[in-house]
């Protein structure tokens, strides 16, 4: 939405100016960054001033690459939200291995890449018949 302020308009006091921009934002600020690129680019070469609310929907919707880029930001936001859950999953199991609430059964259950992660951050232990183990808790000693 930055890219509007660059072009030309009318002197707006602060509070006015502020005041557009978020009316811009409301009514815009769901297109990608590609599509408000489109706008701003064709809204210099063809408006003498700053585009209305209304000028420039009619603009975005005389965007082409609409479907492609919307797709493709649905396709990076679902990749997020997979790599977000992943790591929630990962946190949840190490935090389990931390506090020694799985046992051996659920131990063995984990993908392969969390046993590894695990033994890694030392929780587990690879023992020489290939099996993860949970490390014993250290027990302090009177000294």
């Amino acid at each position: 939405m930055r890219s509007l302020s660059i072009l030309p308009s009318r002197a707006d006091d602060e509070v006015t100016g502020k005041l557009r921009l978020n009316i811009y934002h409301r009514m815009m600020g769901q297109y990608p960054r590609a599509a408000i690129a489109y706008m701003v680019e064709t809204a210099l070469s063809t408006l003498d001033w700053f585009p209305t609310p209304k000028q420039c929907l009619e603009i975005l919707a005389g965007w082409k690459d609409h479907d492609a880029v919307v797709h493709k930001h649905r396709t990076v936001m679902a990749a997020s939200a997979v790599r977000q859950e992943r790591q929630a999953r990962l946190n949840d199991v190490m935090e389990a291995l931390y506090r020694r609430d799985l046992d051996q059964d659920q131990i063995d259950a984990l993908p392969e890449q969390m046993k590894v992660i695990g033994a890694e951050r030392g929780f587990l232990r690879l023992h020489d018949d290939g099996v993860y183990r949970a490390r014993p808790v250290p027990v302090p000693t009177d000294g």
